[in-house]
Parts: structure tokens; C-alpha cells; sequence
């Protein structure tokens, strides 16, 4: 039998659980030593085995894995079937005066973020001058991180939706790491008992992430002429962050059930768009999620093919979504209905 506490990808745990239910044996790889707590599993089922690695599988091969890694290429082949994405272009963080010229082409407000970037690390949004952009772009001198795309910002809410080549499974609205006053603690003691949520982890240990105060959340309490020390009014609702990402202290709220129908064909034929992969979670930005989708409501940011699933799982508020059921279901089809 599992134990989850011998993970620290709490999505693998939840992919061998469903695993186990069904009768298929796992294997961890490494049950001792530095390995232990990586996420490597063997399935083994009626003579096949299959391998887990993080959350990825068989079932997605390495071509779907390069092109989901590039952003700018996804970009190419949903473009090619039809899908809407943001107008961009890719630079060298260096070539400052070309794109300045690109983002008053396109018009500001824009975005700026790595190529290959995972978690929201290094994404710059609302940059909606020169002197935001400059600022931005100061960032790319340190770490890996030397090209980046440059693209025009859609406004909308941000949703991750899960879906494999052959069904949709689940929705996530994802809503930027905040706090809500109660007119009696301080912004920094409503995070800390925030943070007290055992639902929240660090990494991906669980579901949830606890919010961490950094440099990012400082400067955006400036902004909105606040300390960590103030004290907020009930009710009163405070962004943290501006990216959505449950990785940063987000908050999932479960919204599969409302999905417009055809928003849920759509992200089966977004899957189906990258040749060779066989699910992913997909970072869609709409006006309205209930709504048809048409060719100015909504775009596609990118696409994620190891997502973070336990937040369909265990969701901030909401229904649990069985997603590693669905990875089940291609990896041992037979299986279905156990």
C-alpha cells in the first residue's frame, strides 16, 4: 500500500493510488535513499509494465514533450487547428530597442516571459509602459532564462483545464494568492493562518501551496498603499500576486461542471493539436467560461504535459475530480469501471 509520505509529487502519489484501487501492482523505484521521494513508479498489470515519471507516461512521446516545453512552437500548431493564442514574438532579452519597437506594434498592455518557463517563475504582466518593460526585461540577467516571449496581453479569467486526447476531465478556476480581511489581524497574520490550511505544502507535497512573503508580494502591497502590518477591514480582499499559479499560493475553485460544452470539445482538440501528446493541463484565458468560445473570448497561454493534478483532486472549494483516473484509463484501458 502507498503512503503519500513518501512522495514529494503528491500528484504521482494520486496516479499510483488509482492504480492500486484498480489492482495494478506499483512499484516504487527507489525505496530507499536520495532517490526515495523522487517520483519514479513501475505499473504492472497482466504482463505489461508501464512507467510513471513525475505524472508523465508512455502515452506522450518525447516530440509532444520538446514542442509543450516551447511555448512559442505549441503556438505554431494551434495556430494551425484553429485555436486562438496572444500575437507574440520571440527575442533575445538583450535586444531591448527591438522589442520596445514589437510592443508598440502590438499596443501595451504586454506580456514578458521565459520560453521554456514552468510555475510563473520570471512572467511579467500588465507591463503597460516602456519603463515597465525595461524593468521587466533587468530580470533575465540573472539565472537560465535568456530568451523570452513578448505578446500581447488578453484580459480574462484564468482557468486550467485538464483534458486527455480522447475526453475532457476537469476544470480549475485558478485565482492569484490573496487574504480577506476580518478588520482584526494583520495582512501578515492572515497569510500565516493561511498558510495553517493543511492542505498547503511547499512544492508539490500537496494540493495546495502555502504563500510565501517575498520581495513580489511586497511590492505589490506598495502598490495598493499597504504593509504587511496593515490591518484589513472584513471582508476586504488583498491580491498577493498578479499570475494565478497554484505553485505561488493560488487558490483553486472547481469549475468543471459550469464549462461551456463546446469550451470542453475545444480542449480535446487543443490535446489532439500537438502531435504525440496524450494529455496535458491547459492554461485558458476567457471573458466568460459558461460562453461559446469564438475568436475574441478567449486565448490558450500554453499547455503543461506533467500538470499539477491533485488540484483537481482537492480543491480550495469545490468538487475532487478524479484526474488520475483519467491517465489510468489510457495506460490500462481495461481497467475502466473497476
Amino acid at each position: 500500500m502507498l503512503n503519500k509520505k513518501d512522495f514529494n509529487y503528491f500528484s504521482t502519489y494520486l496516479i499510483g493510488a488509482e492504480a492500486e484501487k484498480r489492482g495494478i501492482k506499483v512499484v516504487r523505484i527507489f525505496k530507499s535513499g536520495i532517490l526515495s521521494q523522487k517520483s519514479f513508479l513501475e505499473l504492472q498489470y497482466k504482463g505489461r509494465r508501464e512507467v510513471i515519471v513525475g505524472q508523465r507516461t508512455s502515452e506522450t512521446d518525447c516530440i509532444a514533450f520538446w514542442i509543450q516545453r516551447n511555448k512559442e512552437l505549441a503556438k505554431y500548431f494551434f495556430r494551425r487547428a484553429g485555436i486562438q493564442v496572444a500575437r507574440s514574438r520571440v527575442f533575445d532579452y538583450r535586444k531591448i530597442k527591438e522589442i520596445l519597437d514589437f510592443c508598440r506594434k502590438i499596443k501595451y498592455p504586454v506580456v514578458i516571459k521565459p520560453l521554456s518557463g514552468i510555475q510563473g517563475k520570471k512572467v511579467f504582466v500588465g507591463l503597460d509602459s516602456e519603463a515597465k518593460v525595461r524593468r521587466a526585461l533587468k530580470e533575465f540577467k540573472t539565472g537560465l532564462f535568456k530568451t523570452v516571449i513578448v505578446e500581447k496581453e488578453f484580459i480574462g479569467e484564468e482557468y486550467r483545464i485538464f483534458a486527455t486526447r480522447e475526453r475532457y476531465v476537469a476544470a480549475i478556476h485558478r485565482v492569484p494568492a490573496n487574504v480577506v480581511g476580518d478588520g482584526i489581524r494583520s495582512i501578515k497574520q492572515l497569510i500565516e493562518l493561511k498558510n495553517k490550511d493543511p492542505r498547503r505544502g511547499r512544492g508539490h507535497e500537496k494540493s495546495l501551496v502555502k504563500i510565501k512573503v517575498d520581495n513580489i508580494v511586497r511590492e505589490l502591497l506598495e502598490k495598493q498603499k499597504l504593509k504587511l502590518s496593515t490591518v484589513l477591514e472584513k471582508d476586504h480582499l488583498v491580491y498577493l500576486r498578479v499570475n494565478s499559479n497554484i505553485s505561488t499560493g493560488g487558490d483553486s475553485y472547481d469549475a468543471t461542471d459550469i464549462v461551456n460544452p463546446k469550451i470542453k470539445k475545444l480542449a480535446v482538440k487543443i490535446i489532439q493539436a500537438i502531435p504525440g501528446l496524450a494529455f496535458a493541463g491547459i492554461d485558458y484565458l476567457t471573458k466568460d467560461i459558461t460562453a461559446e468560445p469564438t475568436s475574441r473570448n478567449y486565448i490558450i497561454i500554453e499547455v503543461n504535459d506533467s500538470p499539477m493534478i491533485s488540484m483537481h483532486h482537492i480543491p480550495y472549494v469545490g468538487e475532487p475530480r478524479n484526474a488520475a483516473g483519467a491517465i489510468i484509463d489510457q495506460l490500462f484501458p481495461e481497467t475502466k469501471g473497476y
